[in-house]
């Protein structure tokens, strides 16, 4: 673990910071190592914590903390993809157009002029047409939660900008509050997804959730993109009965209790964990900072960190 004070001392080999609240958890620890060697990236990772109430100031520092130490080539953020633009993207140099449409930053590059990507929907473009093809197989998706995930993962399914899309499944993105889906709103408007078939709804709590399941298609994925069950303890569904016996569950969580999963499972329909979306996660963001091709380091990182 290294803080802003560290980092702005910081010498020796090239590294990479892993930004987030509670970062020492994560198994990214033990794979970055293997995962380096594969790809041919000679540096080491480090976790810098901040919290969620940290003002503008923290932001712009960690920014230009990184940018003036030759020896910090870039960072992986997670917790904090919406705090770093809003308060540092006037310190980047180059912006990619998802960083514009999401108006999120979650990985940056500061070998040179500091280059900020926002590669979520990436990575659920990517495991769509792939590793968690088997759970999602053309169903109405149901998303439960409105923040960045569900951001993600409505431009991997509604867009062409990821992939050519010759099917987009119905999306139902769920908020706990009116107020909560108001950045799902403005991407729908900057991306100009008027005629999407997507809607947007609130649940107040699990019970309103189950409510909600029960009068759409019976066939949809049910997505839990809240954090519960990670970061929070619980669910946002209420028990297994609220999985309609031919629906299918994807829990964005890997670690944690997985009270979400273990409904699904209860429940006896097909699921899948988050492992697969954390490697995407880091695959996706390292090639961009990197210059590497997604895909091909996805595959590897899948080869050498199986599932526990």
């Amino acid at each position: 673990m290294i803080d802003l004070d560290g980092l702005a001392r910081y010498e020796g080999r090239p590294l990479y910071l892993f930004v987030g609240i509670d970062t020492a958890g994560s198994r990214v620890h033990q794979a970055f190592p293997h995962w380096a060697k594969r790809i041919g990236l000679d540096a080491d990772l480090q976790g810098l914590d901040l919290p969620e109430a940290a003002g503008p100031a923290t932001w712009e520092r960690l920014v230009t903390t990184m940018r003036d130490n030759p020896s910090v080539h870039g960072a992986v953020i997670t917790s904090h993809k919406l705090r770093i633009y809003r308060h540092a993207s006037h310190l980047m140099d180059v912006t990619e157009p998802l960083v514009a449409l999401t108006h999120e930053v979650n990985s940056l590059d500061t070998r040179g002029p500091v280059r900020a990507f926002a590669r979520d929907a990436q990575s659920l473009d990517v495991l769509l047409n792939g590793p968690v093809e088997h759970v999602a197989d053309g169903r109405p998706i149901v998303c439960l939660g409105s923040g960045g995930a569900a951001i993600a993962l409505l431009l991997a399914t509604q867009t062409d900008l990821l992939s050519p899309r010759d099917h987009r499944p119905e999306l139902t993105i769920v908020g706990l509050q009116e107020d909560s889906l108001a950045d799902v709103r403005a991407v729908l408007d900057r991306a100009k997804l008027g005629d999407a078939p997507v809607r947007l709804r609130v649940a107040a709590d699990p019970a309103e959730c189950a409510a909600l399941i029960a009068g759409l298609d019976p066939t949809s994925l049910i997505v839990n993109a809240t954090g519960l069950g990670k970061s929070g303890p619980g669910s946002p569904l209420p028990d297994a009965g609220a999985f309609p016996p031919a629906s299918a569950a994807w829990d964005f969580n890997y670690r944690g209790p997985l009270t979400f999963l273990e409904q699904a499972r209860t429940a006896g329909v097909p699921y899948d964990d988050g492992w697969d979306y954390f490697l995407a996660g880091w695959a996706c963001a390292l090639a961009a900072m990197t210059d590497r091709n997604a895909a091909q380091v996805l595959a590897a990182f899948r080869e050498l960190t199986p599932r526990r």
